[in-house]
C-alpha cells in the first residue's frame, strides 16, 4: 500500500509551519451531501455521553448560529457497535417526536444523520476489530436503508498511548472506505491539539474519557462537518456547568475547523 501523508499547509495559524495529520490512509468520501440537516441520532458510548453529552456541544453550536437542530443520543455505557439495534432505533414508535409527517405515502427518515461511535480501540483490538468491520458494514447498510447518512466517528488515543493515533485513523478510514462512508477525524483533532497546546488536557484521569475540552472539541468537529462551516467565532463556551475559558474555546474551535479542511481537502 503507497503511503499517504496529509500535509498542513504553511497558512495552517496553529503551528504556522507544516505538520502531518497521523493516518497514511486516505478517506474515499470527503463531504456529505446534505449541509442542511435538521436532525441526528447520535450512537455511542461513555466517549459520547460524557459531560451531559456532545449533543448538547453540538446543539450550543447550532443554537448561537440560529440553525433549527434537534438530536437524540443513544448510548451505552462500555457499549460496542454489536451492542446496537439499528433497526429499532430507526423504526417509528408510536408517539416518537422524530417520526415526521408522510409525503405522497411515503414517510421521511427519522434523522437525517446518525454518528457511529464505537468502543474507544475497538478498530485496532485484535480480539474485537472484526466484530467493528462486521458492524460497522451491517449499520451503515442500517442507516441507508431507512434513508439516512452515516457518518463514522474516529475515536482518539489513550493519553499515555498517543501511538495509537495513527493506526486508529488508519483502521477506522480502511473499514469506511470499505462502505463508502465519510469519517470523522476526532482521533486526528485530538493529537492536533495536544501537539500545541498539551496544557489544555482532553483527558479524564482514566486517561481515556474526554475532559470538557475534550467534549467540545467532539462537538466542534461534528457541527464543521454538518454544515460544513467553521465553529471558529462562536461565544459558546460548553454544556454542563463545564464552560471553558474563551481562549480555550476559541483555540479549539481552529484545531476541529483546520483538520476538517486537511483531512478532506475541503477550500476556504
Amino acid at each position: 500500500m503507497r503511503k499517504i501523508i496529509w500535509t498542513v499547509a504553511s497558512a495552517f495559524i496553529l503551528s504556522g509551519a507544516a505538520n502531518a495529520l497521523e493516518t497514511d490512509v486516505a478517506p474515499k468520501i470527503t463531504d456529505i451531501q446534505n449541509h442542511q440537516p435538521s436532525t441526528a441520532l447520535y450512537v455511542g458510548n461513555s466517549y459520547s455521553f460524557y459531560n451531559c453529552g456532545v449533543h448538547g456541544y453540538v446543539r450550543g453550536f447550532a443554537k448561537e448560529s440560529k440553525t433549527p437542530w434537534k438530536a437524540r443520543l443513544q448510548t451505552i455505557s462500555s457499549g460496542k457497535l454489536s451492542f446496537h439495534n439499528l433497526q429499532e432505533y430507526l423504526t417509528p414508535h408510536e408517539g416518537d417526536p422524530y417520526v415526521k409527517e408522510s409525503k405522497d405515502g411515503k414517510t421521511p427518515p427519522m434523522f437525517d444523520v446518525v454518528l457511529l461511535q464505537a468502543l474507544s480501540t475497538e478498530p485496532i483490538n485484535p480480539k474485537l476489530a472484526p466484530n467493528f468491520k462486521k458492524y460497522l458494514k451491517q449499520h451503515i447498510e442500517t442507516i441507508r436503508e431507512h434513508g439516512s447518512t452515516p457518518i463514522v466517528v474516529m475515536t482518539w488515543a489513550r493519553q499515555d498511548k498517543p501511538e495509537q493515533t495513527r493506526h486508529l485513523a488508519n483502521a477506522t478510514i480502511e473499514a469506511a472506505n470499505a462502505s463508502d462512508a465519510i469519517v470523522l477525524p476526532v482521533g486526528l483533532a485530538f493529537a492536533e491539539s495536544l501537539k500545541k497546546r498539551p496544557d489544555l488536557i482532553l483527558h479524564q484521569k482514566d486517561k481515556s474519557h474526554p475532559t470538557a475540552a475534550g467534549s467540545y472539541l467532539y462537538g466542534a468537529m461534528i457541527y464543521g462537518l454538518l454544515f460544513k462551516k467553521s465553529p471558529e467565532g462562536f461565544k459558546f463556551l460548553g454544556e454542563c456547568e463545564k464552560p471553558l475559558k474563551p481562549a480555550d474555546a476559541k483555540y479549539l474551535q481552529q484545531v476541529a475547523w483546520n483538520v476538517l479542511k486537511e483531512f478532506y481537502g475541503w477550500k476556504d
